[in-house]
């Protein structure tokens, strides 16, 4: 895993997960890396300042971010940005995401699940001036639920179909984080993925949702 140029190439993290945000460090790492972290951030609001402040080569954005949605973030980095490269990595194999985001521009789409050598290869092809989307996100299922045709149809994950069931019974978001012992900031970024997902713009229209789909 040795880059052909002798440029370092620089880096801002953006995850919530502190384990994996700090794998991905470890990951670019590696002993004669041409890759260098300039920062790790883990929430919506501190990409674009740090963005800003750093001058990153690339932007490493995962979507799911409490205080401030990653597609969001990437569209206003791209077009404020744009010598600076966003790479998404996430964990959604979903194609809607995928496609939205490259006519947004991003330039590369890599899924949680790759390998070391799958990252390193992709940043390599975005320096070079490529754009790179994870094969896998293409291909015949990868990560959906194959046995649950619900969330195969509409690409929710367990977390959303749960909090969509608690929004149809009236419970706030600030009561649904404390059933589900998560953050409130980390609830209304499910909210958004939700809204996003199957494309509604309020409660009314999600709880219409739920009553077709029995949820």
């Amino acid at each position: 895993m040795i880059n052909s140029s002798n440029r370092t190439t620089t880096l801002l993290i953006a995850d919530d997960h502190q384990l994996f945000n700090d794998g991905l460090r470890n990951l670019l790492t590696y002993e004669g890396s041409p890759f260098r972290v300039l920062n790790q951030v883990y929430s919506g609001t501190e990409v674009v300042p740090a963005v800003h402040t750093l001058q990153p080569d690339i932007l490493l954005l995962d979507i799911n971010l409490p205080g401030r949605n990653g597609i969001d973030i990437a569209r206003q980095v791209v077009r404020e940005f744009p010598q600076v490269r966003v790479v998404i990595i996430s964990m959604y194999s979903y194609q809607k995401f995928v496609s939205d985001l490259k006519d947004l521009g991003v330039a590369g789409y890599l899924l949680k699940s790759a390998s070391q050598q799958e990252l390193v290869h992709c940043l390599q092809r975005v320096m070079a001036g490529e754009r790179y989307f994870d094969e896998k996100v293409y291909g015949n299922g990868g990560a959906l639920h194959e046995e649950d045709e619900f969330i195969k149809c509409y690409k929710l994950s367990p977390r959303e179909t749960q909090i969509i069931s608690l929004i149809k019974q009236g419970v706030s978001t600030h009561e649904i984080a404390e059933r589900l012992f998560l953050s409130e900031e980390t609830v209304k970024t499910h909210r958004k993925n939700i809204y996003y997902k199957l494309d509604i713009k309020s409660v009314a229209e999600l709880v219409n949702f739920a009553n077709e789909h029995g949820l």
